[in-house]
């Protein structure tokens, strides 16, 4: 493993919990330092420079979305990367996690092989963007937004999904990331589908981990090989374009007809 040695930084209010984490990391050769709350963690963030840090996003006073929310006011070479840690059936949370820049999540309780194979899928990403990076070249395409144009290849699924973050919908972007998500969590082949919306959405990052945990999954997936192969090769232009959604396109009317459906009853109680 070529990131051992690198300092983690684990949060999490219960001891047991961060006991075992640390075991786990320094048994693999990591430097690991503790913290029981957002406050701790940020201030070991800021004396450590950890490499990358292990969040809980459920704590006492101030949660993990503090912590998250702090690291996005840092330029992006200050961030350390993030992987959090949430219990089943939190999927909003883990969705915002992830738009806040969370670089993956791990449903707790975890195992020492899960928590082995994140940890270096997210020092590796880092480690290939920080050589990669040529002044703030790197940096600059990981923000630029994405625009609608006419002429990209988009599903018309995913020209609908950037639309409406183009146009600042927030609850119906909140709610198409939220159903994908809650069908993944079942069925580890919707994480293609996942990715490609936090793609239409200009979150690489994101993209890329959907994709990887859909292509790790048991069945496998092409449609995310595909795409995971397309995500690393495409430049900043491309970004977006020709996303193979597999057979799974036709969910994405399903989930926008759902919406429809229920908008009149969300109007009706956010102006009651």
């Amino acid at each position: 493993m070529p990131s051992r040695g690198k300092n983690i930084l684990v949060v999490d209010d219960e001891h047991n919990i961060r006991l075992l984490l640390r075991s786990a990391l320094e048994t693999d050769g990591f430097v690991v330092s503790e913290a029981a709350s957002a406050e701790e963690a940020i201030d070991s963030i800021e004396s450590r420079k950890p490499a990358l840090v292990l969040l809980d996003l459920w704590m006492p006073r101030s949660d993990g979305m503090t912590v998250l929310e702090y690291l996005n006011l840092k330029p992006p070479k200050q961030r350390p990367r993030v992987i959090v840690l949430t219990a089943n059936g939190r999927v909003p949370v883990v969705v915002k996690a992830m738009r806040l820049g969370a670089a993956d999540f791990l449903e707790k309780p975890t195992t020492p092989e899960d928590l082995r194979l994140s940890v270096a899928a997210a020092l590796e990403d880092a480690d290939e963007e920080n050589a990669e990076e040529n002044g703030d070249a790197g940096e600059a395409r990981a923000q630029i937004p994405p625009t609608p144009r006419a002429d990209e290849k988009l599903s018309p699924g995913l020209a609908r999904i950037r639309q409406a973050i183009w146009n600042q919908d927030i609850h119906f972007t909140e709610y198409a990331l939220g159903v994908l998500f809650r069908k993944a969590w079942g069925d580890p082949a919707w994480f293609n589908l996942l990715g490609a919306a936090f793609e239409a959405e200009g979150n690489r990052g994101a993209a890329r981990t959907f994709y990887q945990k859909a292509l790790n999954a048991p069945a496998g997936c092409e449609a995310a090989a595909r795409n995971l192969f397309r995500l690393e090769s495409a430049d900043v232009a491309e970004a977006g374009a020709d996303v193979d959604l597999g057979d799974q396109e036709k969910f994405l009317a399903e989930i926008f007809a759902e919406h429809q459906a229920s908008e009149p009853l969300h109007s009706i109680r956010s102006h009651s």
